[in-house]
C-alpha cells in the first residue's frame, strides 16, 4: 500500500523547540492514526536576524500561496495579530501536543474537501473513486484496468485516450500508447520504464522518456508549491 506525504517546514528561534515541535507533530499523525511519511526541514529564524514570524508569513504567502500556515508560539496575544496572514491554527507552546493534534485534524478536514473523484461506469450504474487511490491505468483492447493504491483493480471498457482528457490537469502523464501513470506515484524515470512508489514497474514508451521526464520536473516544482 501507498504511502501519502507530509511536507512540513518548521521555523524556530530555539534549536531544542524545533525537536519539540517535529516530535509533537509525529506524536499527533499517530494518535489521529494517519499513516504518512513526514518530511520535515528545520530552520532556526535566529539565521533570519531581520525577518520575524510574521514577517516570514507574508514572504510564504506570495512564494508558495497553497502552503498552509500553522503559527507556534509562547506568546498567546499573538493569535489575533496572525490572523491577518489567514493562518490554518494557531499552536501554543504550553499545550503543543494539544494544539498540534486541533491543527492537524484541521488540516486533514481542509484537504479532504479537495480530493477529487472520478466518477466510474460501474454495469448499469456508477462508483466514485478516489483520484488520489489510482496508481495508473492499462488499455488492452478496449477495455481499461485501474490499478489503485490498496492492491486492487477494476476493469471498465472504454479507451485510453478518452480517459486521458477526463483526467487531463489532475497530474496523469501518459508513459506508454497503453498506460496512464499517476504523477504523485512516480519515483523515478527509468529508460524503459517508471518506478512507482509501491514497487511496480510499468513499461514507458521509448519516445516518451524525454516527455515524461520533462513532466515530473514541471510536477515537482508545483509541489513545492504547497
Amino acid at each position: 500500500m501507498v504511502t501519502d506525504e507530509l511536507r512540513f517546514g518548521i521555523c524556530d528561534d530555539k534549536e531544542e523547540d524545533l525537536e519539540r515541535i517535529r516530535q509533537a507533530l509525529q506524536e499527533a499523525l499517530q494518535t489521529l492514526r494517519r499513516t504518512v511519511r513526514l518530511h520535515c526541514r528545520l530552520f532556526l529564524d535566529i539565521e533570519m536576524p531581520e525577518a520575524d514570524g510574521f514577517k516570514l508569513a507574508e514572504r510564504l504567502s506570495m512564494d508558495r500561496p497553497k502552503a498552509r500556515l500553522v503559527f507556534v508560539s509562547v506568546h498567546e496575544s499573538f493569535v489575533f495579530d496572525s490572523q491577518e496572514y489567514t493562518p490554518l491554527w494557531f499552536v501554543r507552546k504550553r499545550m503543543l501536543e494539544h494544539d498540534m493534534q486541533r491543527a492537524l485534524r484541521k488540516y486533514f478536514q481542509t484537504t479532504a474537501m479537495e480530493r477529487i473523484s472520478y466518477r466510474l461506469q460501474d454495469g448499469f450504474g456508477f462508483r466514485e473513486i478516489l483520484l488520489q487511490d489510482i496508481l495508473y491505468i492499462e488499455c488492452c483492447g478496449h477495455t481499461l484496468t485501474i490499478f489503485k493504491t490498496d492492491g486492487k483493480s477494476l476493469k471498465k471498457y472504454g479507451s485510453l485516450k478518452t480517459m486521458e482528457e477526463e483526467l487531463a490537469g489532475h497530474g496523469f502523464l501518459r508513459i506508454h500508447k497503453s498506460c496512464l501513470a499517476n504523477g504523485i506515484y512516480i519515483e523515478e524515470v527509468g529508460k524503459r520504464e517508471v518506478y512507482l512508489k509501491n514497487g511496480r514497474e510499468p513499461e514507458m514508451g521509448r519516445d516518451r522518456r524525454k516527455a515524461v521526464r520533462e513532466a515530473m520536473i514541471l510536477y515537482e516544482r508545483e509541489r513545492r508549491e504547497y
